[in-house]
C-alpha cells in the first residue's frame, strides 16, 4: 500500500479545554458568567469549532487520496484499519454505496440480518417541527431550515433567548427537541440558555451534541 501523508489539526483542544469549556457552558446558560469568563468562554467556543472543523477537512482529504489513488479495503485493514460493525449503523444500499469505491461487497446475509422486518407498507416519516400557522403542516430538518421558521419568527425568538417549544411537535420529546436546539444552535451561531433547554440538562445537551462529532485517532 503507497504511502499517504498524514494530516493533523494544527487546532489542539485539548482534555483541560474541553473540562473548562463545560464549566464556561454551566455558567453561561445560567447567566452567571463575567465579562471575563464570557470572552473565554467565546475564544474556548471559536477554538472547538475551529478542531472540529480541521478535524472534519482531514476527514475529507484522507477519502480524497484513498478514493483518488484507489486504495483496497483489503489494504486499508493491512494498514490497521479497524471497522466499525456498519451492518448495525447504516441500511443495505448506504453500506454497498459506501464500500464500492473500496472493493469491498458485504455479505448480503449480513445486512439482511441487520435490517429489521418492515410490513409491506411505505415508511412515512413524520416531521418533529411543525408550523405554528399551519399546525398540520410538519418538517424534518435537513439540509436547510424550513421557510416557516424564519417566516413565523422562530429564528429570532431563539436569537433573542425565548422559548422555541412551540415549534415542536412534541416539547416533551426530549431527542427531538435537542435534535431542534443543536440545529438552530449551529444555523444562529449560539448555544441555547436555561430557558430554552426547558427540562433538559446541560450534560444531556452536550452528549448528545458531541455524539455528533466526527472520532478523530492519532
Amino acid at each position: 500500500m503507497e504511502q499517504t501523508t498524514s494530516h493533523s489539526p494544527s487546532t489542539v483542544f485539548s482534555k483541560e479545554d474541553e473540562q473548562r469549556y463545560q464549566q464556561l457552558a454551566t455558567r453561561y446558560i445560567d447567566g452567571k458568567t463575567d465579562a471575563a469568563q464570557e470572552t473565554e468562554f467565546q475564544q474556548l467556543r471559536q477554538k472547538k469549532m475551529a478542531a472540529r472543523a480541521e478535524r472534519e477537512q482531514c476527514i475529507a482529504q484522507l477519502i480524497n487520496v484513498i478514493t483518488e489513488q484507489e486504495i483496497s479495503f483489503a489494504e486499508l485493514t493491512q494498514a490497521g484499519l479497524k471497522v466499525p460493525a456498519i451492518t448495525d449503523l447504516f441500511s443495505d444500499s448506504e453500506i454497498l454505496k459506501a464500500a464500492k469505491p473500496l472493493g469491498f461487497t458485504p455479505s448480503v446475509k449480513a445486512v439482511e440480518a441487520s435490517q429489521p422486518k418492515m410490513s409491506g407498507k411505505k415508511r412515512e416519516v413524520k416531521g418533529y417541527i411543525r408550523s405554528i400557522n399551519n399546525p398540520d403542516e410538519t418538517r424534518v430538518w435537513r439540509a436547510g431550515a424550513p421557510s416557516f421558521l424564519k417566516e413565523e419568527g422562530c429564528l429570532a425568538a431563539y436569537d433573542q433567548g425565548q422559548s422555541i417549544d412551540q415549534w415542536l411537535v412534541d416539547p416533551k420529546d426530549e431527542q427531538s427537541k435537542i435534535k431542534f436546539l443543536q440545529k438552530l444552535a449551529k444555523k444562529q451561531n449560539q448555544e441555547p440558555n436555561k430557558e430554552q433547554l426547558g427540562d433538559i440538562s446541560l450534560e444531556a445537551y452536550e452528549k448528545a451534541k458531541e455524539a455528533l462529532l466526527p472520532v478523530h485517532s492519532t
